[in-house]
């Protein structure tokens, strides 16, 4: 049994509650107690901590990046979605050389000091398997297919089914095997069917980027724009669309997928994601520097979406620092009242990020029954309030995972 305390908690549930001068018993499984420190102190325990002048959350979840793409600085080209694309297919390789697995440890120690705990890693190739695996952080593991050429479909999905069965060998309390469809514009129907069937009859959680670009509803919608000359370019093939976006969202209805980004979808398709019990992940930084918008959170709130946030990877943000992102979107967001947005981007890296979360996990607020998973923040400031945590912490100061000491 363990003891630490702070003089705040922000318990980080529905209601936003602090506890001032407040005290968590926990073992390596579970939250035992939530209570004022004093009347925990007499409770048997191993170890005790105080943190004066500090604020325990529970970890943050980062829970949509791409780890394999660590390297990118400077190399692909930001300020359009066409021409963003056009650099990853002409330089990706180039980012993958043997120098990657030194960059991707590296941006792991950066999400644990930045009070992360828990990460959604959408994977392409598989290199950041074992990295992710043996790492402290709790990981929704996404396997991501992507495919629109019908004569290698085949050799497509049982490269799927090679990496799925890999992760699978890691499958552990900390460590959630998982599926990413990488776009509409860029999975054939039939692979779409095969993953989706995947996912369901293995009940394995589900990402897909989703209306990330003006570039891919004009495709969706039109059959024309950037993506008709795409296909030409870099893979000789004449293409048509393979859905509209409401065909698409049809098809992953009894899922509750995460969606990636949706800056582009209509009040429609927003309330087609929220009748299906959908996630919204928005990335604010990656959105500005490739498509110069963000997602709409008084449309979100209206039809009672509670948006999770996260970095995307490097190859379209300058940081993993889960910290940097929520500041960041403080200031994007310039006509929110300032208080209620901070306390809404906290719990979007901690409450929502697993509200219904398909495993049923029991992570992201402090609460009895929940994982112990800490992030503890120096703050020396008077209200200790979410609008302070966001402006002023710039790492955590220690982090618990498992009940265990990480940083």
């Amino acid at each position: 049994m363990y003891l630490i305390g702070a003089d705040s908690l922000l318990l980080c549930d529905e209601s936003f509650t602090t506890l001032k001068k407040g005290g968590i018993y926990f073992n390596e499984k579970e939250i035992l107690e939530i209570d004022l420190y004093e009347n925990l102190q007499n409770k048997p325990a191993k170890y005790q901590q105080y943190y004066h002048n500090c604020v325990i959350t529970p970890t943050l979840s980062n829970l949509h990046l791409h780890l394999e793409f660590s390297q990118n600085k400077g190399v692909l080209e930001f300020g359009n979605f066409g021409k963003w694309l056009d650099s990853v297919i002409k330089n990706r390789d180039s980012l993958m050389d043997d120098s990657l697995q030194t960059q991707m440890q590296q941006e792991i120690q950066n999400l644990l000091k930045s009070g992360v705990g828990f990460v959604g890693a959408i994977s392409s190739y598989g290199y950041d398997l074992e990295i992710l695996a043996n790492s402290p952080l709790r990981t929704f593991y996404f396997n991501e297919v992507m495919g629109s050429k019908p004569e290698i479909l085949d050799a497509l999905y049982q490269n799927l089914l090679a990496r799925l069965e890999e992760s699978k060998k890691f499958a552990s309390q900390k460590f959630f095997p998982a599926l990413a469809i990488h776009s509409p514009y860029s999975v054939h129907p039939a692979l779409l069917k095969q993953a989706l069937n995947l996912a369901k009859t293995q009940n394995l959680p589900l990402s897909v980027h989703f209306l990330e670009s003006k570039e891919e509803r004009e495709w969706l919608e039109s059959k024309t724009g950037y993506f008709q000359n795409f296909f030409k370019k870099f893979f000789n093939a004449q293409m048509q669309p393979f859905y509209t976006p409401s065909e698409f969202l049809e098809s992953l209805k009894t899922l509750k997928p995460y969606f990636v980004h949706c800056l582009e979808a209509t009040h429609q398709e927003l309330e087609a994601i929220a009748k299906m019990q959908g996630h919204i992940i928005s990335c604010v930084k990656s959105n500005r520097l490739l498509n110069n918008k963000v997602l709409d959170l008084n449309l979100c709130k209206k039809l009672g979406i509670h948006p999770i946030f996260a970095t995307d990877g490097k190859s379209s943000n300058d940081s993993l620092s889960l910290l940097d992102e929520l500041r960041t979107a403080l200031y994007v967001y310039a006509n929110e009242d300032l208080e209620s947005l901070a306390k809404t981007l906290l719990l979007g890296v901690t409450y929502y990020a697993h509200k219904n979360n398909p495993l049923g996990i029991k992570t992201g607020s402090l609460q009895k029954g929940f994982l112990p998973d800490f992030a503890i923040f120096k703050l020396n400031t008077k209200h200790q309030s979410a609008l302070d945590l966001l402006l002023y912490a710039k790492e955590a100061k220690a982090l618990y995972i498992s009940g265990k000491q990480i940083i």
